[in-house]
This record gives C-alpha cells, sequence and structure tokens, in this order.
C-alpha cells in the first residue's frame, strides 16, 4: 500500500475500524492527485463532485460576503477530508470554495461512489458519523461560542493551542481572516505577545 493511501486508513480506522474488503471497496472510488499553492482544489461556487484527504498540505475552507470580502471558515491539515460538504449534502452549488495554502497531495473521493456505497456498509457508516461529530458539529459549536464570548487576544490563543505549527505555514491574513479581526489587528495582537511578525 502507497503511504498516501497507509495515511489515509489510519486515519480513519482512528474513529471506526475498517475491515481489509471494505476498505478496498472504498479506494475503487479514490485517486490520487496534487495540486500546486493557489489552486483551487474546489472553485468558488462551483458544485463539487468529491471530496479529498490531504496528505500533505495546508488548505482552506472559504466562504465570501456580497461585497467580495472573503472569511476562512476552516483550515485542512495533514490527515484531515477538507471539502464542500454542504454543497455536496445539499446536492447544489453554495458561496464556498476550498483553496490550496501549500502545495498539496490528496486522495480524491468520488463523492457519488462513497455516499451509495456508505448506506450499504455499517462499517463506512460508522467512521462517517463519528467523523461529522468531531470534525464538524462539535468543532462548528465551540467557534461560535469562541465568536461570542471571547475577544480577539484570546481567540488567537485559543487557535495558537488548536493548531500550533499552522501559522508558521501560512500568511498571517488568512489566520485573522478565520479570527474575523482585521490583519492589522492581529498584527498588534501578536506585538503585544511579543511574536515576531514574519
Amino acid at each position: 500500500m502507497s503511504a498516501i493511501y497507509s495515511h489515509m486508513r489510519n486515519e480513519m480506522d482512528a474513529f471506526s475500524s475498517l475491515s481489509d474488503e471494505t476498505w478496498q471497496r472504498f479506494l475503487s472510488f479514490c485517486r490520487v492527485i496534487t495540486k500546486s499553492k493557489g489552486e483551487h482544489l474546489y472553485p468558488f461556487s462551483q458544485m463539487p463532485t468529491s471530496y479529498c484527504f490531504l496528505h500533505k498540505g495546508v488548505a482552506r475552507l472559504y466562504a465570501c460576503d456580497d461585497l467580495g470580502q472573503e472569511y476562512n471558515k476552516r483550515f485542512f491539515i495533514e490527515g484531515q477530508f477538507p471539502g464542500v460538504m454542504s454543497a455536496l449534502h445539499l446536492g447544489k452549488a453554495t458561496d464556498q470554495g476550498v483553496e490550496c495554502l501549500t502545495d498539496c497531495e490528496l486522495v480524491e473521493v468520488d463523492f457519488h461512489r462513497y455516499r451509495t456505497y456508505l448506506f450499504t456498509s455499517n462499517e463506512l457508516m460508522a467512521f462517517q458519523i463519528k467523523y461529522l461529530e468531531a470534525n464538524w458539529l462539535l468543532d462548528k459549536d465551540q467557534r461560535e461560542i469562541l465568536l461570542v464570548q471571547q475577544d480577539a487576544t484570546a481567540r488567537y490563543l485559543l487557535f495558537l493551542q488548536q493548531w500550533p505549527t499552522l501559522t508558521n505555514r501560512i500568511a498571517q491574513y488568512h489566520v485573522a481572516s478565520h479570527l474575523g479581526i482585521s490583519a492589522t489587528q492581529l498584527s498588534r495582537i501578536r506585538k503585544s505577545l511579543n511574536f515576531v511578525e514574519n
């Protein structure tokens, strides 16, 4: 098994173990792809047909308001599954996109084939439920609470705790967008915490 598929299986098994039979069936609708920094994995406002597993790199899921202001909803790093999940589950394009912030190596998963198999496989269903609970539902609830209850400095410190290496891999304005503050505000916060600006 190649390193990229081995990595994906380890990450999936950490949520719920898959038998070899289920794994081989799952692999039949997967393919390895690469994307360059700045390239869209899923272009903004276009209907996706897949989601991915991120073996190497960093990507962002972003939305855009009526004035064209981008907002980073979340980041993806190695071992996670980037995609525009709302569009896939609604069956229509949404005002979101996924962009690679570094060069990326990924496994692309055909969503229609995955979804069809999902409803016939208890193992895959168990993985799906546990992954979504941990990475989308609980994470989303926590983030919404933090945006209302904590100030920008507290949000940044928590971001550093949750993503300890990410700020060294991406531009600071992407972090600022995710925190709901301006790049200037983030710069001031970093200086107050004795960070050296890069």
